[in-house]
């Protein structure tokens, strides 16, 4: 893995969904609950990648999932309008051309 990882997370209707953007490959959401297991569970998925990581959080707990996930070395987050919740993929997008 050569290039930083792109992640959108949506939070709406008690659900995270997270979408990540790798070079070649396509975005597939993937769904977790609004918990603290969903939130250890996305911690866990970014703890393995080595690489710079950027995050794109939208919806009602943007802002607690900015400060649970985004204390970690070589990680950005952006917390984005509420009118981009339920949409995670364009959140990965968000995160790739963010500067």
């Amino acid at each position: 893995m050569n290039s930083p990882l792109y992640v959108g997370i949506s939070s709406k209707d008690h659900t995270l969904e997270v979408a990540a953007l790798e070079p070649g490959l396509a975005a597939v959401p993937i769904r977790f609950p609004a918990s603290a297991m969903g939130v250890e569970a996305i911690k866990l998925f970014l703890s393995d990648y080595a690489l710079p990581v950027r995050l794109a959080v939208a919806g009602a707990a943007a802002l607690s999932l900015a400060l649970a996930l985004g204390n970690a070395p070589r990680r950005e987050v952006f917390i984005v309008s509420s009118s981009f919740s339920g949409q995670s993929v364009a959140l990965a997008h968000y995160a790739k051309r963010s500067i």
